[in-house]
């Protein structure tokens, strides 16, 4: 596909309700990546040391300025790209 599904239509596709014919298994391949990549940035990674290795940065998104809030206080998921966040020091 030449532009991105609407997140509406990849749902609707994805939807097990949902029955449709399809021309081609292309739509349902793209909704299919992009349930994937939503699924993806749920899962808990750890972030890594950005060069300076005293700034750690999102293992998805690589910014290392969205992974705390104002208060300096650690985010859950990255502020950027929605990536959870797996501190290593966190008690689970």
């Amino acid at each position: 596909m030449s532009k991105e599904m609407p997140l509406e239509r990849a749902a609707e596709i994805l939807d097990p309700a949902h029955r449709e014919s399809y021309e081609s298994i292309e739509q349902v391949n793209e909704a299919c990546r992009m349930g994937r990549e939503a699924i993806l940035l749920k899962i808990p990674r750890s972030p890594y040391p950005d060069g300076d290795k005293s700034i750690l940065a999102c293992p998805n998104c690589g910014s290392g300025e969205y992974l705390h809030n104002i208060d300096t206080a650690r985010n859950v998921f990255c502020s950027q790209c929605g990536q959870a966040i797996l501190w290593e020091d966190d008690d689970e």
